[in-house]
């Protein structure tokens, strides 16, 4: 979709990935069908060398800067060096969607 494109774009322009993926997870979170609200992006960056995880999620946070702030509700970030990514490409899985807010957990 629309949202996804320019993710990709964002972060291709602010980071020269060696390695991206966009993966739209909203399906998995309930929302209506066609929503792009919730996103999982894998970036493999030599602009992560030497920062720490915080540091690199910053850094895609800032690219992602408009949409965050609007459509996109949640973002899982894996952010990787290419080395880090050589030497192990296996992104671990995310934990399942609860659903609903954390006040309608609570009431349960």
């Amino acid at each position: 979709g629309p949202l996804a494109r320019a993710i990709r774009a964002k972060l291709d322009a602010a980071l020269q990935p060696t390695h991206l993926q966009v993966l739209d997870e909203s399906p998995r979170h309930g929302g209506p069908p066609g929503a792009e609200t919730h996103f999982a992006v894998v970036v493999v960056s030599g602009h992560f060398t030497g920062l720490s995880p915080l540091q690199r999620h910053r850094l895609v946070h800032a690219a992602l800067r408009t949409e965050l702030a609007g459509p996109l509700h949640a973002l899982a970030i894996v952010a990787r060096t290419p080395q880090q990514w050589e030497s192990d490409p296996h992104v671990p899985p995310r934990p399942p969607c609860l659903g609903g807010s954390k006040h309608e957990r609570h009431r349960d």
